[in-house]
């Protein structure tokens, strides 16, 4: 959310400086009258506070970057309940131009005699698409942890056997992709050396996908997207190019909202255990603030009873700032060392509503740390973990990361530090990468206001520059 504050010499100006700045959408938090100057020259003059939400200012963004600069100062003028009507069917409109014209391509004569799907060649990969993933997912929170299968009777497989065979399943993994990489060529001259891709607008909006750091591979792929939903006409035209561009990002963009679904213990089932979340992830990425941001959230706007959890034994004051949070927020807290203190620690927080549980930032080279950590959660059930990743992070880095702590089994991405990085591809690639959600960007260290939800609007304006 955003807070910004406004002067004008009457309310009612503030009021349009605020709509046309943080849109239709915006809320008043507060009004202050006093007198600008001094003596008989002092002027009556107003300050407002307002707020709006990080999506909603970025649909507005979206929006508004589209459209010719008259549409804009007629929409300007209409009251705030018909612009955020415009907008949202604005951003719906985009949404179905991306599904519809992918849906009415029209088939040759030859190929309408065939059965078809709907599934174009290009999207045909290993695993379920993005959309078909969003469909069947369930909110992470409520689907049951997924525990490894025991071996056969007999059979007695050595832990570091079955790490072997993991690594050498990731080995595999990379060493297909970097063929796919190498057949894609350098970017540029894969579009150059395709006819049917070679046009300026398509270059241009390639160049600006890798100057925004889009990993070669994704970006290529959403460019033949593009060409084969506009066809040879449209895909000279920069302004479809773009349009079309950010449609295909929003639909490719996978997002989770954490908290959905979470109800207080009145509207749950009797005996239901509280939602536990433990965020995870390498060391110096803000685990312990993102923990107290999303507490925050959860007391303020979901009315959630929350207590806290401390895992981090290792890093000097990770206790202290932790329990500081807990006592400014008034909620209980607890530090364990072990499995069993951890259980003990659960049963006392039986009546309420979200446990959040810090851990320890460990590297991902430090196997056998991850090892412990696994063991640890693996005996708590019902928990998620969440993978806190830093955007300022190269994505070599990243994909490493992702791949070392997949053995704790993460239901989606927290993406920290987005107020500090230069280029924001690294949150669309790892998202593809993993084929994990986005759950929550931070934007900074102030607790609560410096965190949002992630959501495909957003990253789009991140990842377009808009």
């Amino acid at each position: 959310m955003q807070i910004k504050k406004f002067e004008a010499p009457t309310v009612q100006e503030a009021l349009d400086t605020i709509k046309r700045e943080l849109g239709p959408e915006a809320i008043i938090l507060q009004t202050r009258k006093y007198k600008k100057g001094f003596g008989l020259l002092s002027k009556p003059s107003v300050e407002v506070t307002a707020a709006v939400s990080e999506r909603s200012l970025q649909r507005k963004k979206v929006t508004e970057v589209r459209m010719p600069e008259n549409t804009r100062e007629v929409i300007g003028r209409l009251p705030a309940a018909r612009q955020a009507e415009v907008f949202d069917k604005y951003a719906k409109g985009l949404l179905d131009r991306a599904a519809s014209a992918r849906d009415g391509v029209e088939l040759s004569a030859e190929a309408a005699t065939k059965k078809v799907t709907k599934t174009r060649y290009i999207d045909i990969t290993d695993e379920p698409g993005p959309v078909a993933r969003r469909r069947e997912r369930e909110p992470a929170y409520m689907q049951p942890r997924q525990e490894p299968q025991a071996a056969p009777s007999g059979a007695n497989v050595p832990n570091e056997i079955a790490e072997e065979l993991r690594q050498l399943k990731r080995i595999v993994s990379e060493m297909k992709t970097a063929g796919d990489e190498n057949m894609l060529g350098s970017g540029a001259q894969a579009l150059m050396s395709s006819p049917n891709l070679f046009t300026p607008a398509l270059q241009d909006a390639f160049e600006q996908l890798v100057v925004n750091g889009i990993d070669r591979k994704f970006a290529l792929s959403l460019l033949k997207r593009v060409n084969f939903d506009l066809g040879p006409e449209k895909s000279s035209k920069p302004d479809a190019v773009l349009d079309q561009l950010a449609g295909e990002i929003l639909i490719s963009t996978e997002t989770l909202s954490a908290l959905e679904g979470i109800k207080p213990r009145a509207g749950r089932p009797e005996g239901a255990p509280p939602a536990v979340f433990v965020l995870v992830g390498p060391t110096g990425v803000g685990k312990t603030t993102t923990v107290a941001k999303i507490a925050s959230e959860a007391i303020l706007k979901n009315k959630l009873k929350v207590g806290l959890i401390n895992l981090d034994n290792y890093r000097i004051g990770a206790f202290d700032q932790l329990a500081t949070y807990a006592k400014i927020l008034n909620v209980p807290f607890r530090s364990v060392q072990s499995a069993d203190d951890f259980k003990s620690a659960l049963s006392e927080f039986s009546s309420l509503d979200l446990v959040l549980v810090d851990t320890a930032g460990r590297s991902q080279k430090d196997t056998q740390a991850l090892k412990d950590m696994e063991q640890l959660l693996g005996s708590i059930e019902g928990a998620r973990t969440h993978l806190v990743i830093s955007a300022t992070t190269r994505d070599t880095e990243l994909y490493e990361t992702a791949a070392r702590f997949s053995v704790l089994r993460p239901a989606g991405l927290i993406v920290s530090k987005i107020d500090e990085a230069s280029v924001f591809g690294s949150v669309y690639n790892v998202s593809q990468r993993t084929k994990l959600p986005l759950m929550y960007f931070t934007t900074g260290q102030r607790v609560p206001e410096d965190i949002e939800e992630a959501s495909p609007e957003r990253v789009v304006s991140l990842v377009m520059d808009l």
